[in-house]
């Protein structure tokens, strides 16, 4: 069969045996796909600088029955100081898993690749707030598989002056009048407001450009975790861990 040659970011590593691993990478040709890489564990294997967690690099890939397999990688970014931070690490990887759930197999998205190595590189470089920048990318990527909240007006009646909640269960902004307690809505102040539409309309690099306070920050968490408990439904064990190391209570 042929060979495809893809540039791609590594965002998980499963172990098969003693030497071997599956890599799952977001790919520029291919979207997400699994790729089996032997003897990747090896101390000689050439496979191992460009197959390490969150490397992006020029994948050469075969195809299998099942998967594909790792012909070459040759890296062009590792983001190795995330390695060499905890915290920093810990956000990582779970935009990585959330990511490989989210993302449909093999349906190629470019620009949020894109989104993903930018999401990547401040996470591993930036001075800013962690927590905007992992809000910036959730929002986002809600919004490339269709599940973007409706910030415009109430999503029942259309109201743009009397708009006081969100919820997850509408689909975004509810006006007093017409929430109910089915939508389970939250208030939702006109700064944390403010902050989405920022995020969901602005061209992507500069969305993660603006700062907020320590409260509209958590509301803006709290507001996108719902959405993604909505639409993506799992628990993700790398965000458990990313909110003990914040020192978040743990939500039952």
């Amino acid at each position: 069969m042929e060979l495809i040659k893809t540039d791609g970011v590594v965002l998980k590593r499963t172990n098969v045996g003693d030497n071997d691993v599956i890599l799952t990478v977001f790919t520029d040709r291919l979207g997400v796909v699994q790729a089996s890489a032997k003897g990747v564990k090896s101390l000689k294997s050439r496979l191992a600088a460009g197959s390490a967690l969150f490397t992006y690099g020029e994948f050469v890939l075969k195809p299998g029955r099942s998967m594909y397999s790792v012909s070459s990688c040759e890296p062009k970014e590792s983001f190795y100081s995330l390695s060499t931070n905890i915290e920093r690490l810990a956000f990582a990887t779970y935009i990585a898993d959330l990511t490989a759930y989210a993302v449909r197999e093999e349906v190629p998205d470019e620009r949020l690749l894109s989104l993903l190595l930018n999401t990547l590189y401040l996470f591993a470089n930036s001075q800013r707030d962690l927590r905007i920048i992992k809000c910036v990318y959730e929002l986002k990527l809600l919004s490339y598989i269709g599940f973007a909240p409706e910030l415009s007006g109430c999503v029942r009646c259309g109201d743009v002056s009397d708009i006081d909640y969100i919820s997850a269960t509408g689909g975004g902004l509810l006006c007093t009048n017409c929430k109910t307690p089915q939508d389970r809505a939250r208030k939702l102040s006109e700064q944390c407001l403010i902050a989405m539409r920022y995020i969901i309309y602005t061209e992507d690099k500069r969305s993660f450009a603006f700062s907020a306070s320590e409260s509209v920050t958590e509301e803006l968490e709290n507001h996108i975790e719902s959405f993604i408990k909505e639409h993506i439904d799992k628990d993700f064990y790398s965000l458990t861990y990313l909110n003990m190391i914040l020192g978040k209570p743990q939500k039952r």
